[in-house]
């Protein structure tokens, strides 16, 4: 008979997934929007960290926690208005995102690691330099996201863009 592994009580899948994305920048104030780095190959990790987040259940993800962890290290370069632009204007990806916002765990964790990513580019100042183009390329006016970013309400930013 198979026995089951010892499984870490519930709020332990919060913090394994929360290390699985990570969206620091190391900017340059110099570069210009459409010249942040987000390349062909990050795009293809970013489809499968987010479609994988949404189609798999708590028990998977928690398996290959190790090659998702790794996967979303990958990404740490790119600028998270940059992830946020190619996973909204991605069909496919916005059906994930509200997959991920369905489940507690996967939501909560996801945030974690976006609310920080986010809140460090704020308070460095950066948004007032990528906001304009970011909203160019989400096809997106001002006022409907300009309020989010003022209250810094990254959930309520996601939960928008998911359903836009």
């Amino acid at each position: 008979m198979h026995t089951l592994p010892h499984l870490p009580p519930p709020y332990h899948y919060v913090a394994s997934f929360a290390s699985i994305i990570q969206l620091p920048s190391n900017l340059d104030e110099n570069v210009a929007y459409r010249d942040l780095v987000c390349t062909e190959e990050d795009k293809a990790n970013i489809f499968e960290l987010i479609t994988s987040l949404g189609d798999n259940n708590k028990f998977d993800l928690l398996l290959k926690q190790t090659y998702f962890r790794n996967l979303g290290t990958k990404l740490n370069h790119v600028y998270p208005l940059k992830f946020l632009a190619i996973s909204i204007s991605t069909p496919r990806l916005k059906e994930a995102f509200i997959a991920i916002f369905d489940d507690y765990f996967k939501r909560t964790s996801f945030m974690d690691s976006f609310n920080s990513s986010m809140s460090r580019e704020a308070d460095k100042g950066t948004f007032d330099l990528y906001l304009s183009d970011f909203l160019d390329e989400i096809r997106m006016p001002r006022e409907k996201i300009e309020p989010y970013f003022l209250s810094r309400d990254w959930e309520g930013l996601l939960r928008f863009l998911m359903h836009s």
